[in-house]
């Protein structure tokens, strides 16, 4: 007949529950989501007024929390700056490809062509330079410039898209077309098509 054995966990030591506890917090310091229940008619409020913008839920939430930071933080807070800075870089893409969407400029390389039509201007180059300048030296801040203005860039792609309405175009097997650039601001982009 089998024995029984009785499974007993050593006891935490106090230093060992503060290293836990250490772990937990600077794992909670590097999230980038925060999630948070609303009444369900405040999110249809937002829904219908993100769309009336031309965005997403979830850039319409972004966007007022970002808001909030640059209207309440002390001018010379550099988040601050570089939240403004960055707004101002969607909300120019978000007009540029409303209006060359309005001239009949859409076609599959409408991200890449927006970008670098708005890239043209002084203002707009300026305002992406602040909104992706590594702050700090060494390669832990150049890794971190990089992933900010890789998440910039997505989000611009997104903005665009959802500005004039386009869906992205996809290969025979289902994955996404994807176009490359060269000398552009962005590297990658999504090609494009409207619906039918």
């Amino acid at each position: 007949m089998a024995e029984a054995k009785t499974l007993t966990k050593e006891k935490e030591t106090p230093a060992q529950a503060r290293g836990k506890r250490a772990a937990k917090l600077e794992k909670l310091k590097q999230a980038d989501t925060i999630n948070f229940a609303v009444d369900p008619a405040v999110r249809a409020y937002l829904a219908q007024a993100a769309k009336s913008e031309g965005l997403d839920l979830s850039h319409m939430m972004q966007k007022i929390v970002e808001a909030y930071v640059i209207d309440t933080a002390p001018a010379d807070l550099a988040l601050a700056k570089r939240l403004a800075a960055k707004r101002q870089v969607i909300d120019s893409v978000q007009a540029t490809a409303a209006k060359m969407d309005a001239d009949g400029a859409f076609d599959e390389h409408f991200i890449l062509n927006v970008v670098n039509t708005a890239a043209k201007d002084a203002d707009f180059a300026a305002a992406y330079e602040t909104a992706t300048a590594a702050e700090g030296e060494g390669d832990k801040a150049q890794t971190r410039a990089r992933r900010v203005r890789t998440a910039l860039n997505q989000q611009m792609g997104r903005v665009i898209k959802r500005t004039v309405g386009a869906k992205s175009m996809r290969k025979d097997g289902g994955g996404i077309e994807r176009g490359t650039a060269t000398d552009a601001l962005i590297a990658t982009y999504t090609r494009l098509v409207k619906p039918a």
